[in-house]
């Protein structure tokens, strides 16, 4: 069977929606899937280069994260099954009509709602209500990371309309590789860490670190963050730490991986996860979090709260509230057999309801049940 991937970003670009997707290749592949990650050529030059798996196409009308893709078409046309990433403005359109055209079987993971501000955010709604009904009528299955988040975005009136077709299957995490460390730290000053994970450009700006950073002046001195991310926001945010007189307990990292984002996470007393609006689905780095023990104090959004279970695993508080937020950071910190507790509980949950090869298992049966059926 040969399936062809989709996405917007692909790493070491940030942003979840590229990792999900990679991740979902790598593990089809281990499973002798002959499957294939298609996204946009990057303007920069790659400081190593992509897996043979991966494939970048020019993208000559590009905004943002969104373009064209420049002969897609031949890739669709030799595949099997394409697997769709949503939202992928500008591709998108493309891939379900040619779908629908040459009876292609195609499925989609419905990341997130896009959103915004002013003028993009005209777009995005004027978008949803002209082009986006289509592309979900092309899809034969819907994936998405919960029900909950589902039924409070755009996707809920085809939901409504066609339940069987949109299915729940929560991302996965490597819980053998992200877990509870042997004691070892990352070298950051501070006897009591609050940790972050997420990018830091504009496409990122929702994931909440300037209500963090305002959070962490409500926190004790002895009290560090360290902010684990790239991007352009970065010097912004450091910039912020300045005037709000903290820059001394923030430590800007950069991208991490591997080991070094598992230490990271490993060194944490407590993860902030302060994200703002519908645009974050999920949480991927909440759950690596949670893998490696640590509780987690987030946003109380749909999705999100399906990630974090309100007092088992963590703490929810309302969105874009430093003073919430620094009460929920302030009791993990504070009560260390709560957050022994709420950190076993996360780590449970993260090897019995995120787990990459059971979500594998429903792809691939989900791919068979496609190619099987009628157009």
């Amino acid at each position: 069977m040969k399936v062809i991937h989709i996405s917007c970003v692909a790493p070491p670009e940030t942003g979840g929606i590229g990792q999900a997707a990679s991740d979902m290749v790598k593990r089809l592949r281990g499973r002798g899937v002959d499957a294939t990650l298609v996204s946009r050529k990057l303007r920069r030059k790659l400081v190593e280069p992509d897996p043979e798996w991966v494939t970048r196409l020019p993208a000559p009308i590009r905004f943002g994260n969104a373009g064209i893709l420049a002969g897609i078409e031949s890739k669709i046309r030799g595949a099997d099954v394409v697997h769709l990433h949503y939202p992928f403005f500008g591709t998108a359109e493309g891939v379900a009509q040619s779908c629908l055209m040459r009876k292609k079987p195609l499925v989609m993971t419905f990341h997130m709602d896009a959103t915004a501000k002013g003028l993009s955010g005209i777009a995005f709604d004027t978008y949803r209500v002209i082009a986006q009904p289509a592309i979900f009528r092309a899809a034969r299955k819907i994936f998405v990371s919960s029900l909950d988040y589902a039924d409070h975005s755009s996707l809920r009136g085809f939901k409504k309309a066609h339940p069987e077709r949109v299915i729940e299957m929560p991302f996965g995490v490597d819980h053998d590789f992200f877990s509870p460390g042997d004691g070892s730290r990352f070298p950051v000053p501070g006897s009591r860490i609050v940790g972050f994970v997420g990018g830091m450009d504009k496409a990122h700006a929702f994931k909440g670190l300037p209500v963090l950073l305002k959070a962490m002046t409500l926190l004790p001195a002895d009290v560090h963050g360290l902010f684990v991310g790239q991007g352009p926001q970065r010097l912004i945010y450091q910039a912020q730490a300045r005037d709000l007189g903290i820059a001394d307990r923030c430590h800007f990292t950069g991208r991490l991986t591997g080991e070094q984002l598992r230490d990271a996470y490993r060194s944490m007393d407590v993860f902030a996860f302060p994200s703002t609006s519908a645009a974050e689905a999920f949480g991927i780095a909440a759950v690596e979090a949670q893998a490696c023990g640590v509780p987690v104090v987030a946003s109380n959004l749909p999705g999100v709260r399906t990630v974090v279970l309100d007092r088992t695993t963590g703490i929810l508080v309302p969105p874009e509230s430093a003073v919430a937020l620094a009460g929920g950071l302030k009791e993990l910190l504070s009560n260390d057999g709560l957050r022994a507790a709420y950190g076993r509980a996360a780590r449970e949950q993260a090897v019995t309801r995120f787990d990459w090869n059971r979500h594998v298992d429903r792809l691939m049966n989900v791919y068979r049940e496609v190619c099987a059926s009628p157009s």
